[in-house]
């Protein structure tokens, strides 16, 4: 046991998964900026790792094998492995795991946070009320209810009912450079479209592809379209881009453990969602210095606005592919200063980290 080791507070964070995703990164960050000072564990629910290769430190990574639809054996097992491992404080993410909170109590994890990062299980609305009356109830054995955005805050506050005292907006953090260096592209040469996330209908990647068709239509520019992740959209954008008869100009990289690498080497990232609340993506792309385009939905607004990215109206086609071609012909340089400005002075995973490990150090 390493020097004051015994004295760092041990947290379990119970996952659905630790796959591809934007959540999942954050899990990522926050260990990897508050090791130091907390002891992390993850249980995940399902066995997918992907994401746990870009955790610093050595931790204990541990699966329920949960089955598909109830598994009331998988609370069973949560509840064995709790007395076990004995932690001070549970941190449950999204609507996946919202219901282990009453086998946390029972276990006495007597710490017992949840964060939401969107409205999981009801694509964009959060207003399923079956899935809202399960919020409730598990909620009344949560302490700290955390919210990454103002819109969630909202939802939750007006829907789930969760009491002001144990609500916490805590935005997200990203590593940020000291410095950010331009593309410097010769006349002619490829400029890389780039976006970041999991296949699935609510990021309407499909918007993405048919714009990106309008762009080569209206360009002789050449240009690449790079979409990173996987899930279960992906053989429907495949054909819908073969459809489209672009295929050569459009890559399906699948999952990346380089994002760092792949937002530097591109020259524009789009996000296309139909409902965001505040994506990993958008600051990672910030961060480094690269121009964002994204929908108008959700929690974005919240803490961006026109001086930092560019916003197109969800579902439109040719406004997407107006705006994209506008930034691949021109680099809108003082939006990228802007954006890498405000993510050094309010986003940062220092920030983010102290929040949480604040929260895990409270007595209860």
């Amino acid at each position: 046991m390493r020097i004051g080791e015994s004295m760092k507070k041990k947290v379990v964070h119970l996952v659905y998964s630790m796959g591809c995703g934007g959540l999942e990164k954050v899990i990522v960050n926050l260990i990897n900026g508050s090791y130091e000072e907390v002891e992390h564990i993850i249980i995940s629910l399902t066995p997918e790792f992907e994401m746990t290769a870009g955790i610093i430190p050595d931790i204990k990574i541990f699966c329920l094998d949960k089955k598909p639809g109830k598994d009331i054996g998988c609370h069973h097992r949560l509840y064995k492995l709790l007395k076990k491992l004995s932690p001070d404080a549970i941190n449950t993410y999204n609507f996946g795991t919202i219901e282990y909170h009453l086998t946390a109590f029972l276990a006495g994890v007597k710490t017992r946070v949840h964060s939401d990062h969107g409205h999981g299980g009801d694509a964009q609305d959060g207003l399923n009320k079956k899935n809202n009356f399960i919020r409730k109830v598990s909620s009344f054995f949560i302490n700290d209810y955390v919210v990454v955005s103002q819109d969630l805050m909202d939802w939750v506050t007006r829907v789930v009912k969760v009491k002001p005292q144990r609500l916490h907006l805590i935005q997200n953090g990203v590593d940020v450079p000291d410095e950010i260096f331009f593309p410097s592209k010769a006349k002619g040469e490829e400029k890389v479209v780039c976006t970041v996330g999991r296949l699935d209908p609510v990021k309407n990647q499909a918007l993405l592809i048919a714009a990106f068709k309008e762009v080569l239509l209206k360009t002789v520019q050449p240009v690449r379209l790079k979409i990173i992740g996987d899930g279960s959209e992906r053989e429907n954008l495949i054909h819908l881009a073969k459809t489209l008869n672009i295929s050569n100009n459009v890559d399906f990289l699948g999952y990346r453990d380089d994002i760092h690498y792949q937002l530097v080497s591109c020259d524009l990232f789009v996000l296309s969602s139909h409902y965001e609340a505040m994506p990993m993506t958008i600051l990672e792309t910030m961060a480094v210095g690269r121009p964002v385009i994204t929908t108008d939905v959700g929690g974005i607004r919240h803490f961006i606005d026109e001086s930092v990215v560019s916003f197109v109206k969800p579902g439109s086609v040719i406004q997407l592919a107006e705006e994209m071609l506008l930034s691949i012909s021109n680099f809108p340089i003082e939006k990228v200063k802007n954006a890498h400005r405000l993510v050094q002075d309010k986003y940062s995973l220092r920030a983010m980290c102290e929040q949480y490990v604040n929260i895990y150090k409270r007595k209860k």
